[in-house]
């Protein structure tokens, strides 16, 4: 229903309907209209990521870039959906609700890994974990926007949120840490995106899907 009519337009008793649910069953469950909505794209978005077969364990470089990229060119299948919830995101009237949880399921894998680099003091000494990862969601979705309205291609939005989100690290990192990075942007930029692991593809789901 999101990627048919977008959120302005998700109707609640359209729900119910193609459910065979009461409405006073939903409120129950999920109290409004935004918390279901909310609840719906985070458990898809969980579901999808919890099927990718990574190569790396969670808290680590080669772990954000299997993630990246299969996240990435699953969105190019779903395209509608990605731009509803995009144009949410950055709306100076996004929901808190649906907000938070976007916001929040994208930071908590990257958050790990931050961690990980900082007990190791790999980070550069003025970067708070939390505040980076914020920052790297929001670099993400902004890239992600651009392509669901057509200013990046298809071809062209995985190297490019890649690179965007090594630069940044680049950046952020020091010792081992930026050095792996900085590999790894030279790997892309001669070999390209194939480079960084087998990342095998999950079975897409039929439907919508989260960003």
């Amino acid at each position: 229903m999101i990627a048919e009519d977008g959120l302005l337009n998700f109707n609640m008793n359209e729900l119910c309907k193609r459910a065979g649910v009461a409405k006073r069953t939903l409120y129950n469950a999920f109290q409004t209209r935004e918390q279901l909505i909310a609840v719906a794209i985070s458990e898809y978005f969980q579901e999808y990521v919890d099927r990718i077969p990574y190569s790396a364990p969670l808290g680590t470089l080669q772990n954000n870039l299997e993630r990246l990229i299969s996240v990435t060119q699953r969105n190019v299948h779903i395209r509608n959906y990605i731009r509803a919830i995009m144009s949410i995101f950055f709306s100076a009237d996004a929901e808190s609700d649906i907000w938070r949880t976007m916001q929040g399921m994208a930071t908590r894998p990257t958050l790990e890994w931050l961690r990980n680099l900082a007990a190791r003091r790999q980070l550069q000494p003025w970067i708070e974990p939390q505040n980076l990862a914020d920052d790297l969601v929001r670099l993400e979705y902004g890239i992600v926007n651009d392509w669901s309205l057509g200013r990046l291609s298809d071809e062209d939005l995985t190297p490019h949120l890649l690179l965007s989100f090594l630069t940044y690290m680049a950046g952020a990192t020091r010792g081992a840490a930026n050095a792996e990075i900085r590999e790894t942007i030279e790997q892309i930029q001669a070999k390209g995106v194939p480079t960084i692991s087998a990342v095998a593809k999950p079975r897409l789901r039929t439907g919508g899907g989260a960003g």
